[in-house]
């Protein structure tokens, strides 16, 4: 830990927003263990100060509220709770300023205002007080406390370079060089001293990602999945391994079981993933003791809920509904990010926070069959990476009975491993489609740098 005192190295003492969020540690610390009653209790005294505040303060809210029996200085309840109706991302840019509170609390600070992706279409923009981004920032730390075995360590990021960059960094990020900084930066620079940071932008060749990573040699790698799926498939193919690596951690997009174990047959680590919006902050975090991941439930509230809005049971899978419960700039009640997760049960390892077995993925990453069935896209990544040529894929639903799946290879496929790609698609989306293979070196990332396993080209339908 480092220290905020000149000259003082030892006891380290932390002032300032360090000394805040280790305070918020503290009792993070505790609450982890606590039983889902008790932090349900919590949940519910937090989302009875939004909501009364929402009341008074937004009318959008004020009238959903109010048409659901909510009026101000209510006392809120679960079952009252439930009768708010769920808000689409639609609704949120339809309602743009009106979703907006013309004043804080003063001592929420100030308000700035954040965007999402826009995976999914038009980003959704919401304003944000320094309070929630204080909670983002205390469950990042939970983070490194839950899994960094040294934050002392060196650190390559690959991803896209930020905004707020100088042009001289920008202009080093986006070379085969890269950048490197003497520290990593963000709430965790202000806790520990850490080792440097060695950066590389997204737009740039698998050749060229892991020649800069053996020439940094570091003990962590942060990066997108379809990402680290091409690095995977570049040392796989040349037999390269990297000896001081202990873990790679992953942001943006959907880690599954496959990429697990290919991680860990070609480099011998694990993958370190989280769940988050931009819109809404953290929403869960991985278990230390397994890949599930645990709801951040002191920062925000999760439901997932089937098609008629009810609960689902564990083992399940449903849509992801959140609240985040510090923000009351632009206050998200029962948001529906977008997302489907599997509900999980109590987690083995003894904390109460809730669980998602798994996130399966965008409710937009659904292919419709001809009678109108929508099913959820899941193909065996790990059969698709033994083709050694292919390096990363998408599926785009050109039709109702045409699929197009592009791939990014290395050469052209032989006839036997276009043989095995149609097999897996079989597999997983049955006989109803035609499916056609079109070849390219790269598929486009999003503006955001995700890859979407899934694009549909069928007429957007009314949600």
């Amino acid at each position: 830990m480092r220290s905020s005192i000149a000259q003082h190295a030892w006891p380290p003492i932390l002032t300032g927003p360090g000394a805040t969020l280790m305070a918020l540690q503290h009792h993070l610390s505790n609450t982890q263990w606590w039983s889902a009653a008790q932090l349900r209790d919590q949940q519910l005294r937090q989302l009875t100060a939004l909501v009364d505040f929402a009341t008074r303060n937004i009318p959008f809210h004020a009238n959903r509220l109010r048409a659901a029996g909510i009026e101000p200085g209510t006392p809120l309840t679960w079952h009252s709770w439930s009768r708010i109706p769920v808000l689409t991302r639609r609704e949120v840019q339809s309602a743009g300023d009106a979703l907006h509170a013309a004043q804080i609390p003063a001592s929420h600070g100030r308000v700035g205002e954040v965007a999402s992706g826009g995976s999914t279409g038009v980003p959704v923009r919401v304003r944000k007080s320094e309070l929630a981004d204080l909670m983002w920032q205390a469950t990042q730390i939970r983070e490194e406390l839950w899994h960094r075995e040294a934050v002392t360590s060196s650190l390559v990021v690959i991803v896209r370079t930020p905004k707020h960059f100088t042009e001289a960094q920008k202009k080093a990020s986006k070379s085969s060089s890269g950048l490197t900084l003497p520290h990593w930066g963000g709430s965790q620079s202000q806790i520990w001293t850490t080792g440097p940071l060695h950066m590389i932008d997204l737009d740039q060749s698998a050749e060229t990602y892991v020649d800069f990573i053996i020439g940094h040699a570091p003990h962590y790698i942060y990066t997108t999945p379809s990402t680290l799926r091409l690095i995977l498939w570049h040392c796989r193919n040349r037999g390269i391994t990297f000896p001081a690596l202990r873990a790679i951690w992953t942001r943006s997009e959907t880690v599954d079981d496959a990429l697990r174990d290919l991680c860990r047959d070609v480099l011998g680590v694990r993958i370190v993933s989280n769940y988050s919006a931009a819109e809404t902050g953290y929403i869960a975090l991985q278990c230390p003791s397994s890949t599930a991941l645990h709801v951040q439930s002191e920062t925000c509230l999760v439901e997932i809920l089937d098609a008629a809005s009810n609960p689902v049971p564990p083992g399940t899978c449903g849509r992801v509904i959140v609240t985040p419960l510090h923000n009351f700039a632009t206050p998200l009640l029962r948001y529906e990010l977008g997302d489907e997760a599997e509900a999980g049960d109590q987690c083995p390892c003894g904390r109460g926070l809730p669980l998602l077995n798994r996130i399966v993925g965008r409710t937009l990453d659904h292919l419709t069959h001809p009678d109108g069935r929508r099913q959820q896209f899941f193909v065996d990544h790990y059969s698709l990476s033994k083709i050694r040529a292919v390096k990363e894929y998408q599926v785009i639903q050109k039709n109702l009975q045409r699929i197009e799946v592009l791939l990014a290879v290395a050469r052209p496929l032989t006839n036997e491993e276009a043989a095995t790609v149609r097999a897996v698609l079989v597999a997983a989306l049955g006989t109803d489609f035609e499916i056609d293979l079109s070849y390219c070196e790269r598929i486009p990332r999003t503006a955001a740098g995700k890859l979407p396993p899934v694009r549909s080209e069928l007429p957007q339908q009314p949600t």
